[in-house]
């Protein structure tokens, strides 16, 4: 594999392949295809497309944001680039996000261009958190999806999760081994989720098995979930666990760490990951989210006292410092 998912090689690749399809190259872009995309969009095709981004878009402004991500679905490096364009006909600004896929073999799998909607503000925009929340894992993740707009978390275009946030684990650049058609592909599966700060669980629900990856619930379904409540009208809600692994009952206290259970693909998950809420009510009425502000934590091995993580970001809580030790006085 000349190219690994999320190796520089496969970044440099996305990113020339990215180039052609911003600049109208046709040519080189359709050489580039895998053999699926090529069955899909005929080389004419692809010429006219790019033809029509290079003139509709307009002229390429201030660039919005850059990411990087592995697919969760397939061995594939994700680049993407949301750029303000400017219409000299209409005067007008519009944000437009483009996503290449680039596989093993250096081959472009996939490619999206999309209007970006602008981010609604809500009654929870300044929004300060009281508690102090940790990430509710172990170790070193990647933020899926985060932040304040859409180009960076796909919940901020929605009204009841707009602060959402996902994680999930790699090695070597992938989320999984093998071809990620199994649960147990997934690094992730079946790793410990944590109380991100102490509580008492109000709501939970241990009734849902896991299913394949990209084969969710049809229903919208949190499968497998822990509601724990803070104070302050805060409560933390991690859903999608692993069946059969929650570890506490409701009424029960927990503190900051505690095992709640396990990071699983029940409910409406599309692949094992952790996805974690901050939200105004248990269940009723009907919740919103608030902004998940985290406390000493590391994004991309930087320290952060107080922050909300970003898609792309790797990040980690702190490690506690050591307990001081008093030496006793001689006798």
């Amino acid at each position: 594999m000349p190219y690994p998912i999320m190796s520089t090689r496969a970044k440099d690749r996305a990113r020339q392949l990215y180039e052609y399809l911003i600049r109208g190259e046709g040519g080189p872009l359709y050489a580039s295809f895998a053999p699926d995309m090529k069955k899909q969009y005929p080389e004419a095709k692809v010429a006219a497309l790019s033809k029509q981004v290079n003139e509709k878009l307009g002229t390429q402004g201030q660039v919005l944001s850059e990411t990087y991500l592995p697919s969760m679905t397939a061995p594939l490096t994700l680049y993407s680039r949301t750029m303000l364009y400017s219409n000299s006909k209409t005067g007008s600004k519009t944000a437009f996000m483009a996503v290449v896929g680039v596989n093993g073999q250096g081959e472009l799998s996939d490619m999206q261009i999309v209007q970006v909607p602008p981010t609604q503000r809500d009654q929870y925009n300044d929004y300060q958190d009281t508690t102090k929340l940790h990430l509710p894992f172990n170790g070193t993740w990647m933020v899926f999806q985060g932040g304040r707009n859409v180009f960076e978390n796909v919940f901020a275009s929605t009204e009841d999760d707009k602060y959402t946030v996902s994680f999930m684990f790699l090695k070597d650049g992938a989320p999984f081994e093998n071809d990620g058609k199994r649960n147990t592909d997934f690094y992730c599966y079946g790793e410990p989720v944590l109380a991100p700060a102490a509580g008492v669980v109000v709501q939970l629900s241990a009734n849902s098995q896991d299913h394949p990856p990209g084969k969710p619930a049809e229903m919208m379904s949190r499968g497998n979930y822990v509601v724990i409540a803070h104070g302050n009208s805060e409560y933390s809600l991690l859903r999608y666990l692993k069946g059969g692994s929650i570890k506490v009952k409701n009424g029960q206290r927990v503190k900051r760490g505690d095992v709640i259970g396990e990071c699983g693909n029940s409910g409406s998950s599309y692949a094992p990951h952790v996805e974690y809420s901050l939200q105004n009510t248990r269940g009723f009425p009907l919740p919103k989210t608030m902004p998940a502000q985290f406390v000493d934590y590391t994004a991309d091995g930087k320290p952060v006292t107080i922050g909300e993580p970003l898609r792309g970001q790797t990040v980690a809580n702190q490690a506690e410092p050591p307990a001081t030790q008093t030496a006793e006085k001689p006798r």
